[in-house]
């Protein structure tokens, strides 16, 4: 295999963090030649062997051509893809490594095209007009089944292996309709892994609170729960100027819209609105699932006391209450992995959470992503591309974990944005209970945002009579969408 030039930084990290290939290898052969800069060195080693699904081909300058978001409206997610060149920031080198070692492997060029968003409609126009501008579409990820019927399945690119981890099965099976994937959430982007949820809070108020334990050692030691939450919560609602009015200058316990935050507490609690029958097609199931009903009701009912959640705005499921964090009146907010990067220059002691269990019995901590862009094929991909695209995608995913995720993990999560050593537990918690669902990543404006602002933004209340008013109107969308998966295989 081809031996490539690393940066010292870059080797240092992949090293020290033992990042290991799936089957594949690890990195090898590292000659130690670091100078006293630090990380203006460079050292030479062997880069980890190709994944088990692929060789080690001459392309002949074959062009991959990517079509993706750019930051400017999907804003909210890491979607970084290329880099010109190597800057001394260790994930934008990570990046370049990473894009330059394909090149060089297979002897091609990677083309990424960053625009401001990616509509279904353009999907259809460019099938429609019968064109194959680019091998790889990204959508955003409530919007891919708008598309379907435009869509080629990944199980063509025989080269690509979805059961891998580079390629986040748990993702990327949502989009799984009766045995076809028709979209995939490789690490080639970062965007599902930077939405990854938890919460920030603001450790100064927490330590105000006299609680009898450090928040962390209650994640640790399996009491972070709903309840003990909910607990929490009103005890850090404070009336700061002493009016006896709550207004927004205020002290409170969590704020967020109602869709972020009741998706880190209802998934967070393992409730699933959407399973799957015998042939993999989606089945609208929680309004038999009495566990699943009760679960919601009791954490609406905790968290629709003001002392908890003080809703201001029951407008819509984007609309949220009082609480400011950046000031430091909020002890918990709503957040994710990228949302942790940006408060890094807050002057404020900061920390963060998993989503808790609903009770200490729960088996696994649940992270739910959602709003981040996935991998489409268009079913106007030529047919005598499919094996150098699979190729090279099932290398550019492969090779993130080796040298993409750890930078960003291990650097930039752990020393760069965590503002305490106990901090790199909880991420490691939260990156490895990343979790997914039908009914918020692929169907969020037909099962997770109707139910919520039905049942909890207007203040109904009545879970199980906001699911049965809707179970009619959800079957229907599920008898359209199987007949246009069996209208296309």
């Amino acid at each position: 295999m081809k031996r490539q030039i690393l940066s010292a930084a870059l080797m240092t990290i992949l090293l020290l963090s033992v990042v290991s290939c799936g089957d594949g290898g690890t990195v090898s052969e590292a000659t130690d030649s670091i100078g006293s800069s630090g990380d203006t060195e460079t050292v030479e080693t062997e880069v980890p062997k190709l994944p088990d699904s692929v060789q080690q081909i001459d392309m002949n300058g074959f062009e991959l051509k990517i079509k993706h978001f750019s930051q400017d409206w999907l804003s909210w997610a890491k979607n970084t893809l290329e880099v010109e060149e190597q800057d001394g920031d260790l994930f934008n080198d990570a990046v370049y490594e990473r894009n330059r070692t394909i090149e060089e492997l297979f002897n091609c060029k990677l083309t990424v095209e960053d625009v401001e968003i990616i509509n279904a409609s353009d999907v259809q126009n460019e099938v429609m007009s019968g064109d194959s501008n680019y091998d790889i579409w990204y959508n955003y990820d409530i919007w891919v089944l708008n598309a379907l019927q435009f869509l080629m399945p990944w199980e063509n690119l025989e080269k690509v292996d979805l059961t891998q981890p580079w390629w986040n099965p748990m993702a990327t099976n949502v989009f799984d309709l009766a045995g076809d994937h028709y979209a995939a959430a490789g690490n080639f982007s970062l965007s599902v892994l930077s939405r990854a949820s938890g919460f920030s809070f603001n450790k100064t108020i927490y330590n105000s609170l006299g609680m009898e334990k450090n928040l962390y050692d209650i994640v640790l030691d399996n009491e972070w729960t709903v309840d003990k939450m909910y607990e929490i919560c009103v005890a850090a609602q404070k009336d700061l100027d002493g009016d006896g009015q709550i207004t927004a200058t205020d002290q409170f316990g969590v704020n967020s819209s109602f869709k972020e935050l009741y998706a880190r507490l209802n998934y967070g609690s393992g409730i699933a609105y959407v399973s799957r029958d015998e042939k993999g097609y989606p089945v609208f199931s929680m309004p038999g699932d009495t566990a699943a009903i009760n679960k919601f009701q009791h954490i609406y009912d905790l968290f629709s006391d003001p002392r908890a959640f003080y809703a201001t705005d029951r407008t819509n499921a984007e609309s949220g209450g009082y609480g400011d964090f950046n000031g430091g009146k909020l002890l918990f907010v709503s957040d994710n992995l990228l949302g942790l990067e940006n408060k890094r220059n807050l002057d404020l002691e900061i920390g963060i959470v998993p989503c808790p269990k609903y009770d200490s019995a729960q088996d696994s901590f649940y992270s739910p992503s959602f709003g981040a862009e996935i991998a489409v094929l268009l079913k106007t991909l030529p047919e005598d591309r499919w094996e150098n695209v699979g190729t090279l995608m099932e290398s550019l995913c492969y090779y993130s974990d080796a040298f993409v995720i750890p930078m960003y993990k291990e650097v930039l999560l752990k020393t760069k944005y965590a503002r305490d050593s106990e901090s790199e537990a909880m991420l490691d918690i939260i990156i490895d209970s990343v979790s997914f669902e039908f009914g918020l990543n692929a169907w969020q404006d037909t099962v997770a945002n109707p139910l919520i602002i039905n049942a909890v933004v207007k203040g109904d209340g009545n879970i199980a009579s906001t699911l049965e008013k809707m179970e009619k109107s959800v079957n229907k969308q599920i008898e359209k969408l199987i007949a246009t998966v069996e209208e296309n295989q």
